[in-house]
């Protein structure tokens, strides 16, 4: 017996109209970012709601990545602005992501977002950092539990940087976050985000950081599992 398909189902089954799971997963994204603000705000005051909500928008984004590399069978990359030099649009320092997808003519960019004013991620550590980034100075920021190492976002390598032209015409410096065809990810670590502040112009040299970050014990972020899982850590003692 033949039964007659329904039109609007073929069409979704069919990639016609409907929402994918991507799309599904950036709405599912931007409700938690603005639920997580507005929790915040009851609980926490301005300062600690914000950089709630630049956590949540991060964890969606990733979320997102995964399930982009799943559903299309290729790797996936978040891109970070790192280029403290960049004339393109000072803004994006430390701030500015950028999702991409492999396909078969190079990346394609899928979305992309801006941290709330006042929220940066905390870069990797690279080895050089521009003066001025920390507000306690560069030897403060160090980890819970008295193992001394640096506070950094260990997911962010220096073997990932790279100079590309991204949403410009302009080649600047970026660093990635790589996720495979399967949802995996090689950079296991931490991804953490910190609070921080446009330093006004003039008051730093050339080559400096243009950013400030301050607040080091109210950092929060993502310990991201090799399996491409990522868990909220709520505070400095998560990391």
């Amino acid at each position: 017996m033949n039964a007659s398909r329904d039109p609007l189902l073929s069409e979704a089954s069919e990639g016609h109209g409907g929402f994918t799971l991507v799309e599904l997963l950036v709405v599912i994204a931007l409700v938690a970012g603005l639920t997580a603000f507005l929790l915040g705000n009851l609980s926490e005051g301005g300062n600690g709601a914000t950089l709630k909500s630049g956590q949540a928008a991060v964890a969606g984004l990733f979320t997102v990545a995964r399930a982009k590399a799943v559903s299309s069978g290729q790797p996936c990359r978040l891109m970070f602005n790192i280029d403290v030099t960049s004339d393109v649009n000072p803004a994006r320092f430390l701030r500015y992501i950028v999702l991409q997808n492999q396909t078969g003519s190079g990346w394609e960019t899928v979305t992309d977002l801006y941290f709330p004013d006042g929220v940066y991620v905390v870069p990797g550590d690279f080895g050089t950092l521009p003066a001025g980034l920390f507000s306690e100075g560069t030897e403060s920021w160090i980890r819970a539990g008295g193992s001394g190492t640096v506070l950094r976002s260990t997911v962010l390598r220096s073997g990932q940087i790279s100079n590309e032209a991204i949403n410009s015409l302009v080649a600047e410096e970026w660093v990635s976050l790589s996720i495979s065809a399967v949802g995996t990810t090689a950079q296991a670590g931490d991804l953490m985000i910190a609070s921080g502040r446009t330093r006004a112009p003039g008051t730093y040299t050339a080559g400096a950081s243009p950013v400030e970050l301050y607040h080091r014990d109210s950092v929060c972020g993502l310990a991201l599992s090799s399996y491409g899982l990522a868990v909220l850590v709520a505070d400095l003692s998560g990391f």
